[in-house]
């Protein structure tokens, strides 16, 4: 099997190998110093080995610090190693050597962890480094190359016997990387397929974004182009509509006398349709334009904005008595124009439907929160059926008749309908909570322009 190691993840994997010898040193260290304890030996007799053993943990510190200044580099990796491989050969040595009961089950630790951390192929080099230290270390001793160790246990193994422990300890070794390396392996099989598969959702997502983006401007195109058109056909009916109003107007203006009484309803008729027509194609021109993109955005002080409105509205407002409470209003980013479109519509709606209250009373208050700069438009009038509440905001939307002071409110249901698209124009909602005969509630949220 061909092994590809990504050069990132072996430089982590270094990472975490020095910690973890430093983790095992420390834990060798324990087992030394119980086993010295429990021989009956003298302790000096183990200071050589927990000498290298921590040594070695203090090599894996340093190592780690100077490695951070120097980008941890590949090759100390199997520097690292091979400190290793010595400091563990010369710690089984100081311990008696082969004589030292499962003492090269030492190495299995070194042998799995460099499967995990390198390659299947690094851990039977590592594996065979084992097996040549410990025939090393049990061949110097009897030909006389190194000195026969303390005699720390109770047994002493004949030729026959280190052979043995030799040929099962190799044994072991290469199991060890065997398994190691084919569980190694299967992780990074495992993580290449997850990481497969994730690089082509990806891909797979992006195609989709492409797709949608293109889509989105191709219905952008389309819409465009229909509220062009809009724009030319109500342009061009609104200009037959007026002159339709002035000739029937001339006709009653010029020929009225010659008209028979019937004549003159249907001219008088024709008048007041054309007058509707061109109404209507006026709204709905002004419908339109609040799907526009919206202009750049500026700090609109909404306080000026909301005197201004009540300002325009004084004939209602001093004809009907109507007191209104001006609140201290948070300025909010959008453009004016739009903004004052808003509250004109809301502010001559409350003085329209205001009911024929003793004390009328309008109040205009609003706040900014944490995310949002939110408004509310209240008025004691006359309320809004509950049936009617989820439909006011609709285009064209005309509630049943309702008179005021003996006076009959007419409306083309467009103004709700523009101030509820300006206001979703800048992410904001807008909602309304009355009650009938008591009055109406209209709330306004924009989100924060500063965030």
């Amino acid at each position: 099997m061909t092994e590809v190691v990504d050069v990132s993840a072996r430089r982590q994997a270094f990472i975490d190998g020095l910690f973890f010898r430093v983790v095992a040193c420390s834990f060798l260290e324990v087992v030394i110093f119980a086993t010295a304890l429990s021989s009956g030996l003298p302790l000096m007799s183990f200071t050589p080995p927990m000498v290298v053993v921590a040594g070695v943990g203090s090599l894996d510190l340093l190592y780690w610090y100077a490695g951070k200044r120097r980008g941890f580099p590949l090759g100390d990796f199997y520097v690292h190693w091979i400190i290793d491989l010595l400091g563990i050969s010369f710690t089984i040595y100081s311990l008696g050597g082969l004589d030292v009961p499962y003492g090269p089950f030492i190495y299995s630790m070194i042998v799995i962890t460099s499967a995990t951390f390198m390659s299947r192929t690094g851990s039977y080099v590592i594996a065979g480094s084992a097996a040549l230290c410990l025939i090393g270390l049990g061949i110097g001793v009897r030909v006389g190359i190194l000195p026969p160790p303390t005699p720390v246990w109770s047994h002493h193994y004949s030729w026959a016997g280190e052979i043995a422990v030799l040929i099962g300890a190799i044994i072991f070794f290469f199991m060890n990387a065997y398994l190691a390396g084919t569980l190694s392996d299967q992780l990074k099989m495992a993580k290449g397929e997850i990481e497969g598969h994730n690089r082509l959702l990806e891909q797979r997502v992006q195609e989709r974004t492409r797709e949608l983006e293109a889509r989105t401007l191709e219905l952008q195109d389309r819409t465009d182009e229909l509220e062009e058109l809009v724009h030319i056909v109500t342009h061009d009916l609104q200009n037959v509509a007026v002159a339709s109003t002035e000739t029937a107007r001339k006709l009653v203006d010029i020929d009225g006398a010659q008209l028979s009484k019937r004549g003159q309803r249907y001219a008088d008729r024709l008048i007041r349709d054309c007058r509707l027509m061109t109404t209507m194609l006026r709204n709905l021109l002004e419908v339109v334009s609040q799907t526009e993109v919206a202009e750049p955005r500026e700090l609109v002080d909404v306080n000026a904005v909301v005197r201004d409105a009540v300002g325009r509205a004084h004939t209602a407002i001093e004809s009907k008595g109507i007191e209104v409470v001006i609140g201290d209003l948070p300025p909010v980013r959008a453009e004016e124009q739009k903004i004052t479109h808003v509250f004109d519509n809301l502010v001559t709606n409350a003085c329209k439907y205001v009911g024929d209250k003793t004390q009328p009373r309008i109040e205009i208050s609003g706040e900014a929160h944490n995310g949002t700069i939110d408004y509310i438009v209240h008025d004691n009038g006359i309320g809004i059926a509950e049936n009617q509440m989820g439909r006011i905001f609709q285009l064209y939307h005309r509630a049943p008749e309702q008179s005021v002071a003996g006076v009959v409110q007419q409306g083309y249901g467009i103004g709700l309908a523009v101030v509820k698209r300006i206001v979703q124009r800048y992410g904001g909602r807008i909602w309304v909570e009355s009650v009938e005969g008591e009055g109406s509630s209209f709330h306004l949220s924009f989100p924060r322009g500063d965030r």
